[in-house]
């Protein structure tokens, strides 16, 4: 009994030790006496004997109390407390989150005795949260700089508002007609009317605009399943299969837009990766070996072998069919660039494809080489061709037509910097050596654009451009009015002559037809010689000189 009464003695002894140290704070807090500590839970202890590890243990804890005022909770908002607490649960292994709640009081300073091991690890989770603010904001910058018109002056032309004007009036825009003004702005700032970074931007400025653009949607689509390796976004992926159900219970006759028909037919056709591209082109290589050993050798060769061959040329027809299938979007995103150039965007698709199929002819798998990398430049190649030989009722050579772009770009770049036309003059020193004001005037007479004489002019339609356009073979009202008096005096002469003189006279002037006849032709018009034609002229022609009266007032006509 002797040891548990000293070991309380010792306990009483060390607590006036503890409470005289919390009277001395440190220096900037309150007095020991006002500082509110929250009550300690009750916690039921069994008696450990002096001496034991656990009660010295219990005896170093009391006899350090000056660690309890350096584990004080810090006082939190509301908010921040909420996110403190959150923190701590899970960064807390051992404490549940329960128990965390409840021994963690909002403003209130707790013991170390008592404190979770939660609170101590929130000062190093609570950074983490703060940190994805800035990358929240820093990922809406790209959207706002996408909508805004401050970097794009030419947002101001007037084609893009008079784009805007109709986009709002009706909701929507066709891609031609977007492509058409973007272009035309474009060329007015001097920027390249092809950009394609501008046709994307100006897609998301009318987008914020809340414009839709027609026979876009699949091709935005196409470029998210090509951009996106794993499959299409979750919300995505539902929506796709609710609009292909859709377009399959759909009547054909219901749909009357080809584009959209077309669209929607090459967007079932899965993309390729690069080695099912190798693989297809691979299949298409034995395929062309087999039909050259098959024309080569097709007298030598069994059965076996010839269905063998025939096999493996079916085989590749099939992969060349495969891989310009998986291959048709990309023309439709290539041809809607070209939109407003004179042909009609199934036209342009059509001309695309048949670049397309001639990529697939030369294209070289050995090389490592994405299949649309090297196929884009044969479709643009095809598409460019087709414009320069189909766009203009009057055909221009592709040189010419580049020549006619680089001049008016010159052009306009002029006009902006001196605030009025180029002449002929500065638009060829500005062309550069071998350009002179000649040249420069050519150039703009082969740019100029054919119109139909039958076009209507007028509210009312009534009448046509060709009634307006003077014919300058024609003659003169005054000439005409002198012509048909000198065919009337020369009839009244030549009346006084006989029939045969007459006509004479008339084949040999060219009264008939407007054609001088010789000698010979007469002749064998009147069944005579040559020289019988001559002496009737010259007869006729003496008559008509010796009366005066009867060609007095043909001499009149001849001043």
């Amino acid at each position: 009994m002797a040891e548990p009464t000293r070991a309380r003695a010792r306990s009483k002894a060390s607590a006036p030790s503890a409470a005289v140290t919390a009277e001395a704070p440190p220096s900037g807090e309150a007095p020991a006496d006002k500082i509110k500590t929250p009550a300690q839970p009750r916690t039921r202890s069994k008696a450990v004997p002096a001496g034991t590890p656990d009660a010295q243990a219990a005896g170093g804890a009391a006899a350090k109390p000056k660690a309890a005022p350096k584990a004080k909770a810090p006082k939190l908002a509301p908010a921040e407390d909420a996110a403190f607490l959150d923190a701590a649960t899970d960064g807390a292994g051992a404490a549940p989150k329960k128990t965390a709640a409840r021994k963690a009081p909002a403003k209130a300073a707790v013991p170390a005795e008592t404190a979770p091991a939660g609170p101590a690890e929130a000062p190093a989770a609570a950074p983490a949260r703060k940190a994805a603010a800035p990358a929240r904001a820093g990922a809406a910058k790209p959207a706002a700089k996408a909508n805004g018109t401050a970097d794009r002056p030419y947002y101001a032309h007037a084609s893009i508002q008079e784009l805007l004007k109709a986009g709002k009036a009706a909701g929507v825009l066709s891609s031609e007609e977007v492509a058409a003004a973007l272009s035309a702005a474009l060329e007015a700032a001097g920027l390249d009317p092809e950009s394609a970074e501008a046709f994307e931007d100006m897609q998301l400025y009318l987008a914020a605009q809340q414009i839709e653009v027609q026979d876009l949607d699949e091709d935005e689509d196409d470029d998210t399943e090509e951009e996106t390796e794993g499959g299409t976004a979750p919300g995505a992926a539902a929506q796709e299969d609710d609009e292909e159900k859709y377009f399959d219970d759909m009547p054909r006759a219901v749909s009357n837009d080809p584009v959209r028909q077309y669209l929607h037919e090459i967007g079932r056709v899965p993309l390729l990766t690069l080695e099912e591209e190798i693989a297809l082109a691979r299949r298409i290589e034995e395929g062309e070996e087999a039909r050259k050993n098959l024309d080569e050798a097709s007298d030598d060769l069994d059965d076996r072998g010839r269905r063998r061959l025939m096999r493996q040329m079916e085989d590749g027809a099939a992969a060349r069919q495969g891989l310009i299938e998986a291959n048709l979007r990309l023309v439709v995103s290539i041809a809607k660039k070209y939109t407003g150039r004179g042909l009609g965007f199934l036209d342009l698709i059509q001309e695309g494809n048949q670049g397309l199929i001639r990529a697939v002819e030369k294209f070289e798998y050995r090389r490592r080489y994405k299949f649309s990398t090297y196929a884009t430049w044969w479709i643009r190649q095809a598409i460019n061709r087709a414009i320069a030989d189909q766009a203009r009722t009057i055909r221009i050579p592709v040189h010419m037509v580049e020549t006619i772009n680089k001049l008016t770009r010159t052009a306009r770049q002029l006009q902006q910097e001196l605030s009025r036309e180029a002449t002929y003059e500065e638009i060829a020193e500005a062309m550069g050596p071998g350009w002179d004001a000649n040249k420069v005037e050519e150039v703009q007479k082969v740019s100029q654009e054919p119109v139909s004489l039958e076009t209507p002019i007028g509210d009312e339609k009534d009448s046509f451009y060709g009634d307006f356009i003077p014919d300058e073979n024609l003659d003169s009202p005054v000439d005409n009015a002198a012509k048909t008096l000198l065919s009337e005096e020369l009839e009244k002469a030549l009346s006084k002559l006989t029939e045969r003189e007459a006509m004479v006279l008339k084949f040999r002037k060219g009264l008939v037809d407007g054609r001088e006849h010789t000698l010979e032709e007469v002749g064998q018009r009147f069944n005579v010689t040559r020289e019988r034609i001559r002496q009737i002229e010259n007869k006729a022609l003496r008559k008509l000189k010796y009366h005066e009266s009867r060609t007095r007032k043909l001499r009149d006509f001849l001043d």
